[in-house]
């Protein structure tokens, strides 16, 4: 896993960055990136073959058949999506509760990203509105057995001030490619 710098500048405590980090593991765990690949893989294998059938009847018609199932693939995938990161903050959060993090941290980042106005409508993203991804995860939460959420190790402070020292992205940054040049500099873990 990668932790880019300005996830640091974001996050206001530990419990709040490791319910990122919890998120992007159980994404891992789950394997949703090869899930989504194999669908994807899976769908434009049937496009082509009912692209090809409608190209067969009428061949002016192809064009407007492929951008017509384009349209409906993309919705389907991003319906896939959107479920994949409502399951990643369900077993992240689980996962943090688990840590004795405050699992309610993830809740408020989702939170803060709502109040920055950081919401697509989310029939057009590929992740639940911020608001929608709040509910669902203290809905989560309140399911749990009661824990002590309290654990911290004391060191986010010290780490965020030595990132906060690094050079900034420029010179350093180009060499890790165009990711962490548009992102800044990472921390690898």
């Amino acid at each position: 896993m990668f932790i880019f710098t300005s996830l640091f500048g974001g996050t206001e405590n530990e419990a709040r960055l490791m319910s990122m980090l919890a998120h992007e593991m159980t994404h891992v765990i789950l394997r949703h990136g090869t899930h989504e690949a194999c669908k994807r893989l899976g769908l434009q294998v049937i496009w082509n073959l009912l692209g090809a059938a409608a190209a067969a009847q009428n061949p002016g018609a192809a064009e407007l058949s492929r951008v017509g199932l384009g349209l409906g693939e993309n919705s389907l995938i991003l319906h896939f999506s959107r479920e994949a990161e409502s399951e990643a903050d369900a077993l992240g959060s689980r996962m943090m509760a688990e840590a004795r993090y405050n699992p309610f941290e993830m809740a408020r980042f989702f939170e803060k990203l709502a109040s920055r106005g950081n919401q697509a409508i989310q029939f057009f993203s590929d992740h639940p509105s911020p608001e929608n991804r709040e509910r669902a995860i203290e809905a989560e939460i309140r399911a749990l057995t009661k824990r002590d959420y309290g654990f911290e190790t004391g060191d986010f402070a010290r780490a965020k001030s030595e990132v906060a020292e690094l050079p900034p992205p420029g010179a350093a940054a180009s060499a890790v490619g165009l990711l962490g040049a548009a992102t800044g500099p990472c921390i690898y873990g």
